[in-house]
């Protein structure tokens, strides 16, 4: 198996700054997860080793063709790896929304991205390259089905939930990807939890799962508990007691701005949940009880072997894990109870991995067509 990937530096880039310089002859591809809050990039050989990765922010591709931002952050890769631009034969993006079969883009709620602009780009800095687009959910079980705990554990039939600034999922039935006809079969984030809900999810519906269980809406249900109990404790015996009683403004103002100094990003609410924070407990168990509860819907439908998770908050599974698995068990159907549900084992990088591998894939698909098997698909996930 390949080695595991480079620990990353404070700077994004994953440690040492170089590689010894590679064969003139060497072809190397590349993976890029562009996730709501940040991008991450990987360079990998012909062998599929990571051999160079960086994490950044993630920004707004415009049609107008403003891509400085992402030529900064995606050339210090190479320049790390040693890897020359013309060597790279083929780019994966992952892109986090609904992606058609023709490499449309239909729907992405969570970041302004103009996919022409973007291949674009990496055709002008990838002369040689072939691109392939594919949703970030359905990279990130690609990823984790070729290097990381579906591949460990040998499993056909898999869900893989990413939670970051969105939820998405990505499946496979039979070793197969399922997409779905309009590229839409892993929308997890998108199931109606609560249809009551006032609060408008970005897809534009109300009650969706990702209102509860993403980043974003760990962060918001944390500052909303935060101003609850801020609020109740200045209020006095008169105000509480009255049904129809509004909060002084001044005091909500003061509040919501305490609320968001206390919560910046959803890595405070759980660091703040780990201290056993009351508002950010409620926060969490609020989300815990939104997946758990999602997961039994999905296993109605989708019945796999295994529910992974993955994304930026995977990697704190261990606060709410046995959460989800409690309220799961207590909404599935009684045959689907026993499914387990894990945390991917790459973390974070199965989008990087996935995005790698489906343009393998391509290359794999070319090199059947002309005989060439230089850069065909290492360990094929489907097979």
């Amino acid at each position: 198996a390949p080695a595991a990937p480079a620990p990353l530096d404070d700077a994004g880039a994953s440690a040492p700054d170089t590689a010894p310089a590679a064969p003139a002859s060497a072809r190397f591809v590349l993976g890029i997860d562009g996730g709501g809050t940040h991008t991450k990039v990987g360079a990998f050989s012909a062998d599929g080793v990571l051999i160079g990765s960086r994490l950044f922010d993630s920004q707004r591709v415009l049609a107008d063709g403003s891509h400085a931002h992402l030529s900064s952050e995606i050339v210090p890769v190479l320049e790390q790896a040693n890897v020359d631009p013309a060597a790279v034969v083929a780019v994966g993006l992952a892109v986090p929304g609904t992606v058609a079969a023709e490499e449309a883009l239909k729907l992405c709620p969570n970041i302004d991205l103009d996919l022409r602009s973007y291949k674009a780009f990496l055709r002008s800095v990838f002369p040689k390259a072939r691109i392939a687009v594919l949703n970030d959910a359905d990279a990130a079980v690609l990823g984790d089905r070729w290097r990381g705990t579906a591949h460990d554990r040998e499993t056909e039939n898999v869900a893989f939930v990413t939670l970051g600034t969105g939820v998405g999922a990505g499946i496979i039935v039979k070793g197969r990807l399922f997409s779905g006809v309009h590229g839409a079969a892993g929308e997890f984030g998108h199931l109606c939890v609560n249809p009551d809900d006032e609060a408008l999810c970005s897809c534009g519906k109300p009650g969706c799962l990702e209102q509860y269980a993403s980043a974003t809406g760990l962060v918001r249900q944390a500052r909303e508990e935060f101003v609850n109990r801020a609020l109740a404790a200045t209020s006095d015996a008169a105000n509480a007691a009255a049904s129809d009683a509004t909060p002084d403004p001044a005091a909500l103002s003061v509040s919501i701005a305490a609320a968001e100094q206390a919560f910046p990003d959803a890595r405070a609410v759980l660091d703040a949940a780990a201290r056993r924070d009351p508002a950010a407990r409620t926060a969490l168990n609020r989300f815990s009880d939104a997946l758990g509860f999602g997961l039994a819907q999905m296993a109605c439908i989708i019945d796999p072997d295994l529910f992974v998770l993955g994304g930026g908050l995977s990697e704190r599974a261990d606060l709410y894990l046995d959460a989800v698995r409690s309220r799961y068990r207590a909404c599935a159907l009684s045959v689907c109870r026993d499914t387990p549900i894990v945390a991917s084992s790459l973390g974070n990088e199965c989008g990087v991995y996935g995005a790698a591998f489906r343009a393998f894939e391509l290359l794999d698909e070319s090199a059947a067509n002309a005989g060439d098997s230089r850069c065909a698909a290492p360990d094929d996930p489907r097979r």
